[in-house]
């Protein structure tokens, strides 16, 4: 029954900006927009009505506290926040992300033909 739980997505879901207003004990929607903005969720536009995925807003919420779970736990911190998250795209959303700031890895590898070849390199890496 969790499982189920767990696999069923409501991440598409979408919120207004009165609605995230609401959830963040904001006043206005101007500060509202200022947040989201400044947290990199995007506002999206259809007709005349302003809205953000639910998923966008619960990814910048949650980080904080997997990023704890990463320090405190780091070898099962995946596990225990499975455990707590609302839905699997949410999960999957955020393990991408997670890992993509901490991974970086050079796609090419340079040779070095001559000595020009080694002064350039030279001074692209000072």
């Amino acid at each position: 029954m969790i499982e189920d739980d767990f696999r069923k997505s409501k991440s598409l879901e979408t919120l207004t900006i009165s609605e995230v207003s609401v959830l963040l004990n904001f006043k206005n929607d101007i500060t509202t927009r200022k947040w989201l903005k400044n947290n990199g969720i995007q506002i999206h536009r259809l007709s005349k009505r302003n809205f953000i995925y639910q998923i966008d807003l619960d990814l910048v919420s949650d980080k904080p506290y997997v990023m704890g779970l990463k320090r405190k736990h780091p070898q099962n911190w995946k596990e225990l926040y499975r455990c707590i998250v609302k839905d699997k795209s949410l999960y999957d959303l955020m393990l991408f992300e997670i890992d993509e700031e901490n991974s970086f890895t050079p796609t090419t590898k340079v040779s070095i033909n001559s000595k020009r070849d080694k002064k350039l390199l030279n001074s692209l890496l000072s």
